[in-house]
């Protein structure tokens, strides 16, 4: 009888503890990642050179990568596409 109440004893403890962590240890939402700032990337002679706003059209060919919004509306066409 001892051991029937020494495990039902273990059993309840178990379940205690495992409640505990939903109740006490909550965490508070994080909030959600900023999208990243627009950056699109040009080379030149000496380096490459980023910028905040796409450069116009003539300099598309230049263009080596870029985060953001696509600098070009028909993007994922032709050559030109990074």
């Amino acid at each position: 009888m001892a051991v029937r109440t020494l495990i039902l004893l273990v059993c309840l403890l178990t379940a205690a503890c495992a409640e505990l962590p939903l109740q006490f240890g909550q965490k508070a939402e994080a909030e959600p990642p900023r999208p990243p700032e627009p950056r699109y990337c040009y080379k030149t002679l000496g380096k490459v050179n980023c910028y905040s706003q796409p450069l116009d059209g003539k300099e598309a060919n230049r263009l080596v990568g870029y985060e953001g919004p696509s600098p070009r509306p028909n993007a994922g066409t032709g050559p030109l596409s990074p």
